[in-house]
């Protein structure tokens, strides 16, 4: 059976108490700070300076290393891409940078410039570990799902992609940085236990009570 852990602290603290290759999977979405809203609802979203900022980037890897038994997913900004790729290498993972290519992206306040319409993830993949997309592209195409007021939700779709490329039914999913909780739903709906860590109490509420949602709502779809 799976199990749900969730934590409202800091990730580096929890991730001290667990032990060496105790999760299977990391896939996580590091924090950042410079989201803005306009009135008229377009947002104006600069990720890739804050990450590095805001973060103790080489203790978070070396630490996300240590429990994680198989694959890491680490969704970044643009300037982290390659201190991440650099720093997984170190560590004797083979290492690819990912592209989610939205679908459908959310225009920005008034730039007369190319559309973002990516986010970037890297990928590293400890020897041995579990591996189900074999020869499959490293550029992701999916659309953007908005859950209520979080700037940045992760596609629940993609994530189960994600999950059930890099694990098997009942391995342990960890996400350090929970945010709307979309990782957490898919790893529950692939059949994965999960580890969930949010600082932020408003979005760890919102997690929790999505999570505990979704699980009444497996039940009752199983009954």
């Amino acid at each position: 059976m799976s199990e749900l852990k969730l934590y409202n602290d800091n990730c580096m603290n929890v991730l001290k108490t667990l032990e060496n290759d105790s999760v299977h999977m990391t896939l996580t979405d590091i924090p950042y700070d410079e989201v803005n809203r306009s009135s008229g609802g377009l947002r104006n979203l600069d990720k890739s300076h804050a990450d590095i900022i805001t973060f103790p980037l080489d203790e978070f890897i070396d630490e996300v290393v240590r429990v994680t038994s198989g694959s890491i997913y680490i969704f970044c900004g643009s300037i982290q891409v390659s201190h991440i790729r650099n720093r997984l290498i170190e560590h004797k993972l083979s290492v690819r940078h990912c592209i989610w290519e939205k679908t459908n992206p959310s225009p920005m306040n008034g730039q007369h410039i190319w559309l973002s319409s990516i986010e970037n993830c890297v990928f590293g993949k400890k020897s041995g570990a579990t591996f189900n997309e074999h020869c499959k592209s490293a550029v992701w195409r999916n659309a953007i799902e908005h859950y209520k007021d979080h700037p940045t939700p992760k596609p629940v779709k993609l994530m189960s992609r994600l999950i059930e490329a890099s694990s098997n039914i009942g391995d342990t999913v960890l996400d350090t940085c929970m945010g709307s909780g979309a990782i957490g739903v898919a790893a529950k709906q692939c059949g994965r236990s999960f580890i969930g860590i949010e600082l932020n109490k408003e979005y760890y509420d919102m997690t929790e009570e999505r999570l505990q949602s979704q699980t009444e709502s497996v039940l009752n779809f199983l009954t």
